[in-house]
């Protein structure tokens, strides 16, 4: 049996999603339940950021790796939370997830695996 996978990568300019910190209906188009109430926990604006930023970014990738585009699936579609190290992974979907942020960027990718023969 032959593992398919397909890759998907975003890269999100944070400081466009600064002004949407305080955006609830950004913020509750974006985010699961659950990712809500990781980002409701974080105690300032810079976690905030780069948690929304990197959810983003994880959300766009998936798109990507799917073939299809934001919009044929919907954000919540997708769902990223932390596992006991503080590392992403998707509880929604078979698929490994990485996240990284660097001053002004965070970036994601997204593989997505099915079974072939």
């Amino acid at each position: 049996m032959l593992l398919k996978s397909n890759v998907g990568i975003d890269l999100v300019y944070m400081p466009r999603l600064l002004n949407k910190l305080d955006d609830s209906k950004f913020i509750n188009k974006v985010l699961t339940l659950k990712e809500l109430e990781i980002f409701n926990s974080l105690d300032n604006q810079r976690r905030k950021l780069e948690f929304i930023s990197g959810r983003f970014a994880c959300k766009e990738a998936y798109a990507k790796a799917l073939k299809k585009g934001i919009g044929k699936i919907d954000f919540k579609d997708f769902e990223v939370l932390k596992d006991e190290n503080n590392a992403p992974f998707s509880s929604l979907v078979n698929a490994q997830v990485s996240i990284s942020h660097d001053e002004d960027y965070a970036i994601a990718i997204v593989v997505v695996g099915d079974k072939s023969e």
